[in-house]
């Protein structure tokens, strides 16, 4: 386990981008520069990698990784 002070001086914060909400905008989540990621509205017979609701405006998205 890495501490704050490890993290801070090997730069690991500066590799992430922030993925933000389709709907208002809001950051949702942190991603790794390299991920490539498609964001869905789930539903009956499509499955996605990730759910993850906006804690803005309550909305459910399904995220799924694509490389």
């Amino acid at each position: 386990m890495r501490r704050k002070k490890e993290e801070q001086s090997h730069g690991l914060n500066k590799r992430l981008r922030p993925v933000y909400c389709p709907k208002c905008g809001w950051k949702i989540m942190d991603a790794v520069e390299g991920t490539k990621t498609q964001m869905t509205i789930p539903w009956k017979g499509r499955y996605p990698d990730f759910y993850v609701k906006c804690g803005h405006c309550g909305v459910e998205i399904g995220i799924s990784k694509t490389e």
